[in-house]
């Protein structure tokens, strides 16, 4: 865990990299709400989500960066079958719209997250349910704790450069 002055300097520079990862990961949705197939779609969100996991680690963050790494994980998973379900986009839109709120709410003195992770894991698992991976519990959400391969390909390592770009324009 950071000590408050070791955040502060962190906070910025965190905050500012987060934020472009979000935007990322939200064009790369766009592109698979249009394209369901889109592996070039899929493969940036997966590095994207990566990325969030590493830099929010760094920061030490973890409810966010563990809530990156297990929405990766879900959609490693689900993306096996090539095409992601319109309810399964629509569920991962509301994961993504968490992660961003949650991004903004990091306290910038502290870089602790007051929020308890039931929304998260909710999402997720409502998630997980539209692409046919978690069956639905009884009420209660479950802890999801996977690992995923770590890769890059070159080709989400181009997709994130023309959404990189698009964003700077």
């Amino acid at each position: 865990m950071l000590n408050g002055n070791q955040w502060q300097q962190l906070h910025g520079d965190f905050l500012s990299v987060t934020q472009r990862l979000v935007n990322r990961a939200d064009e790369c949705l766009s592109h698979l709400e249009l394209i369901g197939d889109d592996k070039d779609a899929i493969e940036c969100l997966l590095g994207t989500l990566q990325q969030l996991a590493s830099k929010a680690d760094a920061a030490a963050v973890p409810s966010i960066a563990g809530f990156a790494r297990q929405l990766r994980y879900l959609l490693y998973f689900a993306s096996a079958s090539g095409r992601l379900l319109p309810k399964a986009l629509a569920s991962l839109s509301q994961c993504l719209s968490l992660l961003s709120w949650q991004v903004e709410l990091v306290d910038p003195f502290t870089g602790l997250l007051p929020l308890d992770d039931s929304e998260q894991q909710e999402l997720l698992e409502q998630f997980g349910c539209c692409c046919g991976i978690e069956q639905p519990q009884s009420g209660h959400a479950v802890s999801l704790e996977w690992s995923v391969p770590v890769t890059t390909t070159s080709v989400e390592s181009g997709m994130a450069e023309r959404i990189d770009r698009s964003l700077t324009l």
